[in-house]
């Protein structure tokens, strides 16, 4: 268990809202990592990482096959349990259920959705139900306002937004220009957003839109592979693996600023994973290349 120092800025919210230079004057603050689970073993490689505003925490410790649940409350890290769940043995992205009725995680082996109930239970997996082109391969997916669960379907080259219990609503194609598309978010408008890796180029279709529309020009100077992405109240955050950084774009489609970079001290990561980010400010990284989770504040 790690106590928080007091922080020195706003939330992250305070840096989508600011204008480029400001942008760059802002940093993401280290506060406390996790290296282990409550019984001393360590984390291997972690992928994802998902949380919630009442400070529920899940991690995705995709190296040694499980999950890990812990809190998040005061600025303090509680120790992480073991979660056995005998379905999932590769799990990657995860997602808390807003109304606190368990989570979803993506196994990346049986690439499958999987559903865990609020006791850490499998409770069944999420299968699309309708979808035009057959087979769905989930590469990312994200949890809409309302329930919805938004899948990036490499099989089918498309975006399917499905309904609590699976059934397809909608069916987004994703451009075939050569791009590889690496995650998908969901703003709380109902835009959906999805990033190339190739082109380094997030793309966006509104909430009762047919098809995506580029919402930046190519980032590749700014980032090299991006993997993951997250939306807030004033932009976009997208996860640069390889680059090992985060990418801020403000709700315009302009690049705002870089955070984070490569390393092994504290508040630097070496090819992360997914992140996600509190309503109060606090951001959590998945460092997989440290084997470890590390949370952040803004700070000036």
């Amino acid at each position: 268990m790690t106590t928080r120092s007091t922080r020195t800025a706003a939330a992250l919210a305070a840096l989508l809202a600011a204008g480029g230079a400001r942008a760059q004057s802002l940093a993401l603050k280290p506060e406390v990592a996790l290296y282990q689970d409550a019984k001393e073993s360590p984390l291997k490689a972690p992928e994802g990482v998902a949380c919630r505003d009442d400070g529920a925490v899940v991690v995705a410790d995709s190296g040694n096959g499980r999950l890990l649940r812990l809190t998040w409350k005061d600025g303090v890290l509680s120790a992480a349990t073991e979660l056995k769940v005998a379905q999932v043995t590769a799990p990657s992205d995860v997602q808390l259920d807003e109304t606190g009725a368990g989570f979803l995680v993506l196994d990346r082996k049986a690439k499958r959705i999987a559903r865990v109930d609020p006791a850490g239970a499998f409770a069944s997996w999420l299968d699309p139900k309708g979808a035009t082109r057959g087979s769905v391969v989930p590469v990312g997916f994200a949890v809409a306002p309302g329930g919805a669960v938004v899948v990036l379907d490499a099989a089918g080259s498309a975006v399917l937004v499905l309904d609590p219990d699976g059934a397809v609503r909608r069916q987004l194609p994703l451009p075939r220009d050569g791009a590889v598309f690496t995650a998908v978010a969901v703003a709380a408008n109902g835009t959906v957003y999805v990033v190339d890796a190739i082109a380094a180029r997030i793309w966006s279709a509104p909430k009762d839109a047919t098809a995506f529309k580029p919402f930046t020009e190519s980032l590749k100077g700014y980032m090299n592979f991006p993997a993951h992405l997250v939306t807030t109240a004033r932009g976009v955050v997208a996860v640069d693996q390889n680059g090992s950084g985060l990418v801020v774009v403000g709700q315009d489609g302009s690049y705002l600023g870089r955070q984070l970079g490569m390393g092994w001290s504290a508040g630097s990561v070496y090819y992360p994973g997914q992140i996600c980010v509190t309503g109060g400010g606090d951001v959590f990284v998945a460092d997989r290349g440290n084997n470890r989770i590390q949370v952040f504040s803004a700070a000036r």
